[in-house]
Order: structure tokens, then C-alpha cells, then sequence
């Protein structure tokens, strides 16, 4: 699965001397801050609450960042792909492995607007702020949702079928890498000319992302302590955003 093959990845990339400093798990997202001697970086994740379960995380640790991601645990699926997107920011910006992408700041949703004609886009993932600046900009947009709370002019996923294989853009939510839909979505939205990956979950390394996806826009956190503190005290991605700084990946556009 493709987050088996990220994990490896990213693990043998990953510096001897690089170690966990802080995780925890908030009411919306997971942090894990690592520090080597090139300083420190911090990676987030969703935390899904609606697929919540008895039980807790082990702690974060390099040999067992395999067994976290594959887990059926979503603490442990959560705070280690928090875990996996902290050692890919220290490699893109502390190791300045950035260099090897066409890496810039942007918003992905500009990058639709000059790319795309008009064409179907289908959003999995309600990400009520990125479809209205979507429509704003007068695309007709299609959102699939797994969640029922968060369902409001939302199709519900079990419609992905259906809907996916007609997109001409796909803009997918990084969240699908922690409950295991990636793969399918992927499977399911070949024909998408334009195919985006979203979000703070979303911001793993990206070299083998790219074999799959167009773009991959996701965020920098610049300012670790407040971002840890807004996490901590039940924070999400709109109410950190102000301390981080978007970027996206481009990959190859057909």
C-alpha cells in the first residue's frame, strides 16, 4: 500500500541522529516535533474522532513508525502519520531536500483556477473553505464525505464509484492516508488530469506521492510552539494555519 512504501521511504532517508522531542494527540489533530542537528521540525495530522476506539497510542519511536501507520488503532494511525510528516519536513527544509522538487509558495486553489477549463471537480473530503473559494471562483463542485456530521451538501463516500472515475480534477484530502482510502481514491480517479492531494496531513515527502498525484499542497508550520500550544488546547488546521505557510509540490500535468 502506498503508505507502506512512504514509510520506508522516508525512514531510509531519515538522519542516524534525528529524534522525538513532543507528540501529542489534541480534540482535532495529532503533532510529533523531531530535532536533529539541523534543528527542528514539526509534522500534524487529522484526528478523526468519528472512528475513535478504546485504547491509546504507544509513543512515537523510529522503529516502530511501520507498525503505527499499519495499525487498526487510530490513535496510533494518527499521531504516526504526524510522526512520518515531521521526519519529511526536517528532510525537505532542514536538509533542504526541497531542492529536489518543483517546490513554491501558493494556494492550490489559484493553481486550479489558471489550470483548469471548467471541468468537473469532484473534492473528497468536505473542506468547507477550500470548495467555497472553489465555487467562488465559478467551478461546479462535487464533495464526497465520510463522516455524517461534516455531510452538509456533501455526498456521502459510498458514492465514490460512481462519482471519482468522472472527475477531470480530483482534489483529495491528506486524512485519506490515515483511514486507508488513499489507495482506492487513487485507483478510482486515474482518468483526472488534475489530481491534488490536501491538506497538513498531506505533508509527507513527496517523491513517491507524485507517481500518483499532480500536486501536493500542504503546509509549513513556521512557528512550532504555538502551533504545539493551539494543538494541546483543542485546535485545528483554520485556527493554526496563521503560524504556517502553504507550499505545493507540482508533479507532472497532463
Amino acid at each position: 500500500m502506498l503508505l507502506d512504501e512512504l514509510s520506508s521511504e522516508v525512514l531510509a532517508l531519515a538522519p542516524q541522529d534525528l529524534e522525538v522531542e513532543d507528540y501529542a494527540i489534541g480534540a482535532k489533530y495529532a503533532y510529533v516535533i523531531v530535532k536533529g542537528s539541523k534543528g527542528r521540525a514539526m509534522g500534524t495530522s487529522y484526528f478523526p474522532m468519528e472512528d475513535m476506539t478504546r485504547g491509546y497510542s504507544r509513543v512515537p519511536s523510529f522503529d516502530i513508525l511501520t507498525s503505527m501507520l499499519s495499525s487498526l488503532n487510530i490513535f496510533e494511525r494518527s499521531l504516526g502519520i504526524a510522526f512520518l510528516n515531521a521526519i519529511s519536513q526536517y528532510l525537505l527544509w532542514n536538509m533542504g531536500y526541497y531542492r529536489n522538487f518543483e517546490l513554491y509558495d501558493g494556494n492550490i486553489v489559484e493553481d486550479v483556477a489558471r489550470l483548469s477549463k471548467g471541468e468537473r471537480i469532484v473534492v473528497v473530503g468536505n473542506m468547507v473553505p477550500l470548495v467555497k473559494k472553489l465555487e467562488e471562483k465559478g467551478f461546479k463542485v462535487e464533495v464526497l464525505e465520510r463522516n455524517p456530521r461534516f455531510r452538509y451538501k456533501a455526498l456521502p463516500d459510498c458514492m465514490a464509484p460512481r462519482i471519482i472515475p468522472e472527475a477531470d480534477v480530483l482534489i483529495v484530502t491528506g486524512t485519506s492516508m490515515i483511514n486507508d482510502t488513499i489507495d482506492n481514491v487513487i485507483s478510482l480517479g486515474r482518468n483526472a488530469k488534475i489530481r491534488i492531494l490536501v491538506g497538513p496531513t498531506a505533508a509527507v515527502y513527496p517523491s513517491i506521492l507524485l507517481n500518483q498525484f499532480t500536486h501536493i499542497a500542504s503546509l509549513k508550520i513556521d512557528d512550532l510552539e504555538r502551533v504545539r500550544e493551539i494543538i494541546k488546547l483543542g485546535g485545528g488546521r483554520w485556527d493554526f494555519s496563521p503560524y504556517a505557510r502553504e507550499y505545493i509540490v507540482k508533479g507532472k500535468y497532463r
